[in-house]
């Protein structure tokens, strides 16, 4: 709806503001939740369009680290969030962000897919899924909070898909003999769907 304002130019208001929004941010477009969103080829196109540069493409770190600060998230979610964060903190807390959200990402996946379990922490409760205790996670750690925004990028899709669709992984160290396809290594993990 913004892109089309901009574009068509109808609305001077919504045009100058989305400019600024441009300008400011260097993010073409704001999530309901008043987080970032990645911005897409056609963002760019839009940003061009617009007289605005376009926004890095290695902004994961910074994307991190605006999520990291923003408002935390609403008590229905607060407990899906901490899971997925707990999830990413255990299985990916020493790997660089792109691993870490391909992790969530995964976790999210089977979370919609219905078929490991009723939600992010079904998936994660779910036997034989994953084999860490929740109770050791350090919550007052710097690897916490940066796995805290990882999970909230990954829940509000606001990164493209770092393993195209997958929804499952394992230590690039381990040969399982999964019949699955193989979508990405990222890290020390090992992608499929």
């Amino acid at each position: 709806m913004v892109a089309q304002a901009i574009l068509s130019g109808k609305n001077l208001a919504l045009r100058l503001a989305a400019t600024i929004v441009l300008a400011v941010c260097a993010v073409p477009a704001m999530a309901e939740t008043s987080l970032p969103i990645l911005p897409g080829e056609d963002d760019r196109v839009i940003a061009a369009a617009a007289g605005q540069p376009a926004a890095p493409a290695s902004g994961l770190a910074n994307l991190v680290q605006m999520v990291a600060t923003a408002e935390p998230a609403a008590p229905a979610t607060a407990a899906e969030l901490d899971c997925l964060a707990t999830a990413v903190w255990f299985e990916s807390r020493g790997e660089a962000l792109e691993g870490q959200l391909a992790v969530a990402q995964a976790v999210v996946n089977r979370a919609q897919s219905g078929r490991w379990g009723k939600g992010v922490c079904g998936v994660i409760k779910a036997p034989r899924q994953f084999n860490f205790i929740a109770a050791r996670v350090q919550r007052g750690t710097a690897t916490f909070a940066t796995a805290m925004a990882v999970a909230r990028i990954a829940m509000n899709g606001l990164w493209h898909d770092m393993a195209a669709g997958a929804h499952s992984f394992h230590s690039a160290r381990l040969k399982p003999r999964w019949r699955l396809a193989r979508v990405a290594q990222i890290g020390n993990h090992v992608f499929y769907r």
